[in-house]
């Protein structure tokens, strides 16, 4: 049982924290592992500069070196990912993604009993350094081992 907040000066000071950039290109690869994902098949083909589906940016991110809050809690859940594009994905894009840490909150009691809220942001430029797609991601830290087995969230 936690006694007292986690969300100390450090960490705290994590927030608005930046990572490394990356560099990824919108491979032929990475769409069908996409689409493989979200629709089952991969029957379609695009040719270099062809718009992609959205959901590509899944199989992007993995490649990014990403910021990471420290190990405060042993369990995690992902609580929303959430993508917005100033315009498509193209085959062939080559992108610069850069994360960052732009919120940590603590929540407690509810079903999970004490737990840390962290929103990771991820800003995808083009070559020209035009922004491509903007994806946030929502982690919810815990201990299962507090965690009840009811009760309202």
């Amino acid at each position: 049982m936690i006694e007292e907040s986690l969300l100390t000066p450090r960490v705290l000071a994590l927030v608005g924290q930046t990572g490394p950039t990356s560099r990824v290109t919108v491979s032929r690869k990475a769409v069908h592992r996409a689409m493989d994902v979200y629709l089952g098949h991969h029957d379609r083909e695009f040719a270099v500069g062809d718009p992609v589906p959205g959901f590509t940016v899944v199989a992007l991110d993995p490649d990014l070196d990403r910021l990471e809050i420290p190990d405060l809690m042993p369990d995690s859940l992902l609580i929303s990912d959430e993508w917005s594009f100033e315009r498509p994905l193209r085959m062939g894009d080559e992108l610069t993604l850069e994360s960052r840490i732009a919120d940590i909150s603590e929540r407690l009691g509810g079903r999970f009993g004490y737990s840390l809220y962290a929103r990771m942001e991820v800003v995808m430029r083009d070559h020209e350094g035009n922004v491509v797609c903007r994806s946030g991601r929502t982690m919810m830290y815990y201990d299962a081992a507090n965690a009840r087995d009811g009760g309202e969230e």
